[in-house]
């Protein structure tokens, strides 16, 4: 039931899910918004007035925008440990996923739809939002948090993928 809930909000507003990394939103257009799934996000995406801050940057993209219940303090995962950057042992990494598990789906997907909606009434673009999940690392750093969201998306049946600059680069 809640599956298809939440598959219908997706697909019934066409609505697109990614993962990326702070760096990239240098790159994102005004209807690509950036959510941070981090315990704490770098300075600049807050304009440098604290975690609570959101603002619009010069390529017109919401800045700030955070999804707390993604966040792995918010999970009880703790903090990465790893030195030999092996996910596949990781005890951050396992208790990440399992806490994202325990998440209310729907609730995330709410969360994100309306913030979406919202966004795109306030700037009026025509384009669908594409939400993009905000990470600390880049795709190539195996121990990261995107593989244990975007396999929590695939397994509520929603596509999330990473994202790739129109120039081929992630």
């Amino acid at each position: 039931m809640v599956r298809d809930l939440v598959g219908s909000i997706a697909k019934e507003e066409k609505m697109k899910i990614y993962t990326s990394y702070f760096y990239q939103i240098r790159f994102f257009k005004p209807w690509q918004i950036p959510m941070s799934t981090a315990v704490w996000d770098p300075k600049w995406f807050h304009d440098f007035k604290g975690q609570d801050h959101v603002w619009k940057d010069k390529n017109g993209v919401w800045n700030g925008i955070r999804l707390e219940i993604l966040n792995p303090k918010s999970c009880n995962a703790g903090g990465c440990p790893c030195k030999v950057k092996d996910p596949s042992g990781c005890w951050f990494i396992k208790s990440y996923s399992s806490g994202l598990r325990r998440r209310n789906f729907s609730e995330i997907m709410e969360y994100i739809s309306s913030t979406a909606e919202y966004i795109q009434k306030l700037e009026g673009f025509s384009e669908e939002p594409e939400i993009m999940l905000i990470v600390h690392e880049a795709p190539n750093n195996p121990c990261s948090e995107r593989i244990p969201i975007q396999e929590l998306f695939k397994e509520n049946g929603i596509d999330c993928i990473e994202w790739i600059h129109e120039n081929g680069t992630v």
